[in-house]
């Protein structure tokens, strides 16, 4: 998770007051008959409060067994959702877990208010992992129900798991404050909830690549643990740092911590513990290039993920291996493991997440065997199984996971054409994956609440199933075909064909550029990235730096733009590693970059080679794929001969003094405040001079008429081109977008 909390925000006077003064609730001890089923409930409740379910799980299932003999029904539902986070890991099926809790809500031992909440609980928990929406709606029945039953920490940590919740929904406002609230009670009052607030927070500053300052929250959370003995170990903490200490090039501290926290967790036997922690230290070997080291420690991490039957732990951890054995050249052995994470990966057949990844890993072994045929099938079969899951994603979480799987089978793919010189095939390849990125996001995927499955889903588990075991071309097209059949029967508006957009074509593409314009398509990936630059005459790949280091260069620009600095270093580091290795650059007029991951947030147009930016020098254009452009381009042909009804807004039209051209793409690339939102310099011109250029009829909103309202009452699918003269930024760092937060005319 990735917080960034300001320390002058406080809570509410209130509800810190009822936290120090109220009844903490359920897990306060009482006089209770040594050994009966209410001593052991009452015990089970004081370790899962410290978060030690692992501890908790068999008092659990003796106090239900008791209160099942003793007739106490909503006792023992009570103890039994309680076993469920501690077989978590060895859980066959989460939806089918979260059915489970869902369906017990429904029933009447269930109407007790401490059993409910408890359920609501355990819902809350295992949902922030299938879906952050009904997360966030589960937290706020627990908040509400918590209060209401004196429970203050508890609904105090309710409202820190709204803000996971929203920030995970781009909701960084609310995320802030929420999280801010519960960790200013837990430092007070709870320090099991305090070292999980520190824990979570160090940990998106690790993956926001700010490794110094992640240590202050992780110490913070891993002092705390060792002062209160009775708290579950920190793993996340501990895990984070030791990604946080080998970032910064402390190789050796971060495997000297991984070392003393797996001793600590072999002492109390904690296999999902150890598992993680050989996975944390595998990923340090990887990096100072010890693969030997790294293969071990994820064969280790596989040995515990099997003690716990943990079937995504497995393919997780062997989908790894498979790749340190390839980065030694021991291509057999890459082939076991892939083939073994494929089969675990089959134990949970309604989550085949992980198997694109694990077939193009496949792939890429078979290439280096010399086998390229049986190579572009996997590659194939990936890309088929990837349209299959895609096309009824369960929710938004599951989605992303699947188009961040695309990206990555999709850059290998264009990896291995173009490494034999297929460029043609290579251009197809990763434009039908940035054509299926599109049109995901075109879809309106609401989330699928957790149940019982029916049969016609259950149908389209065995047709994934009958998919990535068939090789047979035309079987997989017969089973594709079955299966966007078994969708329309559960939703008649399922339109397969939408998914089927041919990419254009690379001999098509360089027919609609001109001679003075260059397109530059990238493909990010490790360990070497790419470039295809495509002019009119020509197509050539360039190899660049590997993803993580571009990105992370891209990530440090964007913080220097952010602060509204010119880092004319990593400026030109920029234009080096990027643009300067395609030989035709400086023979173009007119760029149009393809990005790719995050340099969709990179301003190519402020890139410098060392004398002058790439704006003064050529006109830079960013559109999503060579598709779009295709379209776009064959659609300016079709507007110089018929009629283009045009909708224009411009909301701020005062003049403003003009800034200098590195401030202005400066201010253009930053978020400001909603204060700071002026008048925008000039957009009234802008949008009558466009206006004045294109046919009639069109239609113009400006200043105070300008409004939400009135932009709405239009007949807007009436117009082929909606321009918006408006203020509009990017978050540099929490780059996900904020859903339902479109405002036209008032910032």
């Amino acid at each position: 998770m990735r917080f960034r909390v300001s320390p002058t925000l406080r809570i509410a006077t209130g509800l810190l007051l009822a936290v120090l003064l109220g009844v903490v609730g359920y897990h306060v001890l009482h006089w209770r008959i040594p050994g009966s089923s209410e001593a052991l409930l009452e015990q089970a409740d004081e370790k899962s409060w410290v978060n030690n379910w692992i501890a908790a799980e068999p008092l659990y299932r003796q106090a239900e067994n008791g209160f099942i003999r003793n007739h106490e029904p909503s006792k023992a539902l009570y103890a039994h959702v309680s076993e469920i986070p501690a077989q978590s890991e060895s859980s066959i099926s989460v939806p089918a877990q979260l059915a489970e809790l869902t369906d017990d809500l429904s029933l009447p031992q269930a109407q007790d208010p401490e059993t409910r909440l408890r359920i609501l609980t355990i819902l809350g928990m295992l949902e922030v992992n299938y879906d952050s929406a009904m997360a966030r709606a589960t937290w706020v029945q627990v908040e509400a129900l918590a209060r209401q039953r004196h429970h203050y920490l508890l609904a105090s940590r309710a409202i820190g798991e709204q803000g996971i919740a929203a920030f995970l929904l781009g909701d960084i406002a609310t995320a802030k404050k929420n999280v801010v609230k519960a960790w200013t009670v837990a430092k007070v009052a709870d320090p099991a909830a305090h070292i999980r607030y520190a824990s979570v927070y160090g940990t998106g500053l690790v993956e926001l690549q700010k490794y110094g300052e992640a240590l202050g929250p992780l110490d913070e959370a891993i002092k705390v643990s060792k002062d209160k003995p009775d708290v579950a170990y920190p793993t996340i903490a501990v895990n984070a740092k030791v990604e946080a200490l080998s970032g910064m090039g402390r190789n050796q501290e971060a495997l000297a911590l991984a070392s003393e926290a797996m001793q600590r967790a072999s002492n109390y036997h904690l296999a999902g513990h150890l598992y993680e922690l050989y996975q944390a230290r595998a990923s340090v070997y990887g990096r100072m290039g010890q693969w030997d080291r790294a293969a071990d420690d994820y064969s280790r991490a596989i040995q515990y993920a099997k003690q716990l039957s943990y079937w995504r732990g497995i393919t997780q951890a062997d989908g790894l291996l498979a790749k340190a054995h390839l980065q030694q050249g021991e291509l057999q052995p890459a082939l076991t493991a892939v083939d073994e994470a494929i089969q675990a990966n089959k134990q949970i057949p309604d989550e085949l997440y992980f198997v694109p990844r694990d077939l193009a890993i496949k792939a890429e072994i078979l290439a280096k065997l010399g086998d390229a045929k049986s190579s572009d099938e996997l590659y194939r079969k990936s890309t088929d199984l990837i349209d299959a899951l895609l096309s009824k994603v369960p929710t938004p979480t599951v989605e992303r996971q699947l188009l961040g799987q695309l990206s990555e089978v999709y850059a290998r793919y264009f990896a291995s054409l173009s490494n034999r010189g297929k460029n043609r095939e290579a251009f197809r390849a990763i434009e039908r994956a940035r054509g299926r990125v599109e049109a995901q996001a075109l879809e309106d995927h609401e989330p699928v609440a957790p149940h019982e499955p029916s049969t016609a889903e259950k149908l389209l588990t065995n047709l994934n199933l009958r998919l990535l075991d068939t090789d047979d071309l035309g079987s997989r097209q017969d089973i594709l075909q079955t299966i966007y059949d078994t969708e329309q029967q559960i939703n008649p508006n399922f339109k397969p064909d939408h998914f089927s957009t041919e990419p254009v074509n690379l001999i098509e593409l360089q027919r609609d550029l001109r001679p003075s314009e260059l397109m530059l398509e990238y493909v990010l990936d490790e360990p070497n990235s790419y470039v295809l630059a495509i002019s009119k005459t020509d197509v050539k790949r360039y190899t660049l730096k590997a993803k993580s280091e571009l990105e992370r260069e891209a990530a440090d620009y964007r913080s220097e733009v952010v602060k509204q600095k010119a880092d004319d270093g990593l400026a030109r580091q920029l234009f080096d590693d990027l643009i300067k290795p395609v030989s035709s650059y400086g023979r173009a007029q007119s760029i149009i970059v393809v990005p790719d991951g995050k340099l969709h947030l990179l301003p190519f147009a402020a890139l410098s080679d060392g004398g002058q930016y790439v704006l003064t020098s050529h006109l830079v254009t960013v559109v999503p794929s060579g598709t779009v452009f295709h379209i776009l381009r064959h659609r300016e042909q079709h507007l110089a001969i018929e009629p283009m009804p045009y909708l224009g807004v411009a909301a701020w039209t005062i003049n403003r003094p003009k800034k200098t051209l590195f401030f202005g793409i400066l201010r253009a690339a930053s978020g400001p405040e909603r204060s700071e939102l002026i008048a925008l310099p000039e957009s009234r011109h802008e949008v009558e001079s466009i206006a004045s250029d294109l046919p009639k009829p069109d239609t113009v909103l400006l200043g105070s008429a300008a409004t939400e309202t009135q932009f709405k009452r239009l007949p807007l699918n009436q117009y082929n081109v909606l321009h918006l003269a408006l203020h509009g930024y990017a978050d540099m760092e929490y780059s996900d977008p904020i859903p339902d937060q479109r405002t036209i005319g008032d910032g």
